[in-house]
């Protein structure tokens, strides 16, 4: 385990394996590779999609209430708070000649679209309780499949490059994708689970996901040693997470928005029993691309200007402004519906993408503070909360909507729509339960969140050796 105090000498020259740089873009990575990067995210969130997006409806049509339908969603991730942070020190600790990363994606590759398919080819002749522990057992193996997949890949980012701007660009290339292949995803079962059923669409689902996936596999390249030193023991790995304040502040705030943050999640079930049609849930998706897509693309232009901290806010104002806004129009009222729902495609897509840039300069902090690196654990970490807030607000979400009188097995027989009352509580959840973790979130980030980019840059350089702590502390912008 290297010390602080031992890397000060070694901190003045650059580390023996000191990559070349693309003359033409002055970054590490190549096109082609930052290309399969984005691919691999398109093709994994496809599974992540169906599954989540999607598995809370799967269970309704095979006849479960909305009651069962939480529970299994919920319960396999008592397991995953333990097994999650499990993994990221497995992570840490192993040593693949291949790599430390990318041995875990081709893991991956072949665990998910297994597991993905399984939960979807549920037999009809099971009986009730035979359904439960099926879509129990499956989702749970899927889930620890996931992990296996999702965390190495967001590790991947921090050996990939150095550059703390090329690594925002390789992540928001990467959310993007990831968003993008999330909505025309959901689009695309949206508009054909009901004609071809759930086990092919999950095969032709997977076969697409593994082809989109495979590329990074061949081609995906680990340059940064900066977490080679010898693995740490599992109590100073914890001791390590414990000391990083904003690796706390960013999982609390991701927690609190998280949990309530349902529009991706109903809009599928507001389409087929509140309107009455899937085709509506379709278009109000397809409004969503454009918007999302924007904020991918802006979002590594303008935070070369502006921190990524304050776009991240100033997205969750936007969305919840826009939630409550929409909460005061007429959801049959379908011009208005659409519009309005394009305004908080705006602040959602940029709560997707900046999301997840924030880890990076997380573990780049932690490394600065402790000398040691971890990555492994902080994306488990990350990966833990995706999986964990995903499952609380699809649950928590049907269980607010019983509270507020929806039922799918109430509908009617005739037409597949619930009442109108039971649809305005729908809309109460939809927009302004939506909105209230956003609200909540924004004052704990702005005051206690003051990890800046351009501090993160230095502290990037000293880790890798390239500059000296005094030279690294004389840029900062305050103490840390």
């Amino acid at each position: 385990m290297t010390l602080l105090g031992e890397r000060g000498d070694m901190a003045k020259n650059k580390t023996e394996n000191t990559v070349r740089i693309d003359p033409h873009e002055g970054w590490q990575t190549s096109r082609g590779e930052r290309l399969s990067y984005g691919l691999f995210f398109a093709g994994q969130n496809f599974f992540y999609m169906i599954v989540v997006t999607f598995g809370a409806l799967f269970l309704m049509n095979k006849g479960m209430d909305e009651v069962t339908v939480a529970s299994v969603l919920i319960v396999p991730k008592v397991l995953d708070a333990v097994v999650d942070p499990a993994f990221g020190i497995i992570v840490d600790k192993a040593r693949f000649k291949s790599g430390r990363f990318l041995p875990w994606l081709r893991i991956g590759w072949i665990a998910v679209p297994a597991f993905t398919v399984l939960f979807f080819c549920m037999p009809d002749s099971l009986s009730q309780s035979g359904q439960i522990a099926w879509a129990f057992i499956f989702y749970m193996l899927w889930s620890l499949a996931y992990t296996v997949c999702d965390a190495p890949v967001f590790a991947l980012s921090t050996s990939m490059s150095p550059i703390v701007q090329e690594r925002t660009s390789i992540l928001s290339f990467g959310r993007m994708c990831a968003t993008i292949a999330v909505v025309i995803g959901t689009l695309s079962v949206e508009s054909v689970y009901m004609t071809i059923g759930w086990t092919k669409l999950a095969i032709i689902l997977a076969a697409v996901s593994m082809i989109l996936m495979l590329p990074l596999l061949l081609i995906g390249k680990e340059r940064s040693n900066a977490g080679s030193e010898k693995p740490a023991s599992v109590k100073e790995m914890l001791k390590v997470v414990a000391r990083n304040k904003y690796l706390m502040i960013f999982l609390v705030s991701y927690f609190i928005i998280g949990i309530t943050l349902s529009v991706q999640f109903l809009i599928p079930i507001f389409a087929q029993y509140v309107l009455g049609s899937t085709e509506k849930g379709t278009i109000l998706l397809a409004i969503c691309v454009i918007p999302i897509v924007a904020m991918a693309i802006i979002v590594p232009i303008v935070s070369k200007k502006v921190d990524k901290l304050w776009l991240f806010i100033g997205s969750l104002a936007i969305f919840a402004a826009t939630s409550i806004l929409q909460y005061f129009t007429d959801y049959n009222n379908d011009v208005v519906l659409y519009i309005t729902t394009f305004l908080r495609a705006i602040g959602f897509g940029g709560y997707n993408i900046i999301l997840f840039l924030f880890m990076p300069n997380i573990m780049e902090y932690g490394h600065y503070k402790t000398g040691e690196r971890q990555e492994g654990i902080h994306f488990a970490l990350q990966t833990f909360m995706t999986k964990i807030v995903a499952a609380i607000v699809s649950s928590l979400s049907l269980v607010i909507l019983g509270w507020f009188g929806f039922a799918s097995q109430d509908a009617d027989k005739a037409t597949g729509v619930v009442s109108a009352e039971a649809g305005h509580g729908f809309w109460i959840v939809f927009t302004l339960i939506s909105a209230i973790g956003s609200i909540i979130a924004i004052p704990i980030l702005f005051k206690y969140y003051t990890l800046r980019d351009k501090d993160v840059q230095y502290m990037s350089m000293y880790n890798n050796g390239e500059i000296s702590r005094e030279e690294c502390e004389k840029h900062l912008s305050r103490q840390y």
